[in-house]
């Protein structure tokens, strides 16, 4: 039977795990701190639109606490720039009746960005990943907000860097009866890229919250990257224009919205964690911009605003509205659509 290890317990992991746990589906957390504590003694505390739950899905703290097996599937789903100590950490495990993780299991990203199925290809043989649309918070140990409705969230499923791996149906039944949408894709990375795009929507969410106008600074900074994306080869898929899976369907759940901690940028703030994935979103934009002559001046701007809101733990929206004012002048200068 499919054991699936989920690592990292945040808005993502946990979830994806309470769902398959609550579907009779093998499964284990890993969770770190306070967060790990307080679901070993408790449950998990799981907001849904039908209520909150504890889930006793069973938990670890790290990989030495778990004897892999071959029916394992390591499903990473942690923040991108924590991907290097996790395939550190687990992939020369030894595996019960076979040689390490690296060799033998599977391993699933279930991350933002373009970096990590790639960063995972250079130790693990078997790479697959998702472009995930799934609204959810973690702020506070113990308890994940998932007010998605009518299912908790969508994965465009496939291998890297294309094709489907063998057990990917297997893994896509296990996921639907857990109640996600799942769309297999064997063009894995023009999927990455797409979500890409809507993610550089995070820093903007993250530092002016409240302020109607960052829409108009989230359209330039698409507008950039699709120059950087065009220059290095990318043509994202829109997720938004999927004949197989319509996402007008889904909605957030009217209870949950004020629990609801907005994008995994956002959240970071609000928990003070001292670092945020905008080095892997904006940041990716920035990197190939520079890898194939395209400049980057509003990604790479926003990118370190975010790295110093960060570093010196300001909340969301503890930067004024001076800076966006900035951001949109220059944007204008060039001639980035911003409205």
């Amino acid at each position: 039977m499919t054991r699936y290890v989920l690592i990292g317990a945040g808005a993502i992991g946990a979830p994806v795990a309470a769902q398959l746990h609550e579907s009779a589906t093998d499964v284990v957390l890993v969770a770190r701190g306070a967060h790990a504590r307080a679901i070993r003694e408790h449950g998990l505390t799981y907001a849904r639109p039908d209520g909150d739950r504890q889930v006793r899905v069973p938990v670890v703290e790290s990989a030495a606490e778990l004897e892999l097996r071959t029916d394992d599937v390591l499903v990473v789903a942690t923040k991108t720039q924590a991907t290097e100590a996790v395939l550190q950490e687990w992939a020369w495990r030894p595996v019960t009746g076979a040689s390490t993780a690296a060799e033998t299991l599977p391993l699933i990203s279930l991350q933002n960005g373009l970096e990590n199925e790639r960063a995972a290809l250079r130790r693990f043989a078997r790479v697959s990943g998702a472009s995930v649309w799934m609204p959810s918070s973690y702020l506070r140990p113990g308890e994940v907000v998932a007010p998605g409705e009518p299912q908790v969230g969508t994965f465009w499923l496939g291998r890297y860097p294309g094709g489907l791996d063998p057990d990917t149906e297997r893994w896509a039944d296990d996921l639907r009866r857990a109640n996600f949408v799942v769309r297999l894709v064997d063009d894995l990375p023009r999927w990455k890229a797409g979500k890409l795009l809507a993610n550089l929507a995070n820093a903007a969410d993250a530092l002016f919250p409240d302020d109607d106008r960052a829409g108009e600074l989230n359209q330039a900074l698409r507008a950039e990257a699709r120059q950087v994306l065009a220059a290095a080869g990318l043509d994202p898929a829109d997720p938004r224009d999927d004949p197989e899976v319509d996402l007008r369907a889904f909605g957030l759940a009217p209870a949950l919205l004020d629990r609801y901690g907005g994008s995994s940028t956002r959240q970071s703030l609000s928990r003070a964690s001292g670092d945020t994935e905008a080095d892997f979103l904006n940041g990716e934009i920035v990197l190939l911009g520079r890898l194939h002559g395209v400049p980057t001046p509003l990604n790479s701007r926003i990118q370190a605003a975010v790295a110093s809101v960060a570093r010196d733990g300001v909340p969301p929206g503890g930067v004024g509205t001076a800076l966006l004012d900035d951001l949109l002048c220059d944007a204008a200068q060039q001639g980035a659509p911003t409205g």
